[in-house]
């Protein structure tokens, strides 16, 4: 059964996008810890050490206080996430979301939004995957 969780360096690739890719372009990434842990076979602090090295901020949340169901490791660049928070204020403050980098990703990370709401643009931009 432990060999079906053995990735080989591609698929850890893959899944690591989502924490290397993160800067100015994607402010935000995350994984769920079980994926770090089962999957990457890695711990969170392994991570934040490696993204700390390229100017990262980094926060864990645990199941308790996480969307994600086993709890989620967050990378992000505090300024890139900064200035696209202030370059849509208005809609981060229609949306409810905080606009302090560190407040939103913790925010992010404890509040799940529903495709129509109005944080979802703002939250896929954070992610990368919207128009700024």
């Amino acid at each position: 059964m432990a060999r079906s969780r053995e990735l080989n360096d591609e698929q850890r690739d893959v899944l690591l996008r989502s924490l290397t890719e993160v800067g100015s372009s994607k402010p935000v990434g995350y994984l769920p810890l079980y994926t770090i842990e089962k999957f990457l076979r890695s711990a969170p602090e392994t991570l934040a050490a490696i993204a700390a090295k390229h100017g990262l901020a980094t926060a864990q949340f645990a199941q308790a206080v996480s969307c994600i169901k086993s709890g989620a490791f967050y990378a992000y660049h505090r300024e890139a996430l900064g200035d696209l928070l202030r370059e849509n204020a208005d809609t981060v403050r229609v949306a409810g979301l905080p606009l302090d980098p560190d407040d939103f990703v913790a925010h992010i990370a404890a509040v799940w939004y529903e495709e129509s709401h109005p944080a979802r643009p703002v939250i896929a931009a954070a992610f990368g995957d919207g128009d700024r």
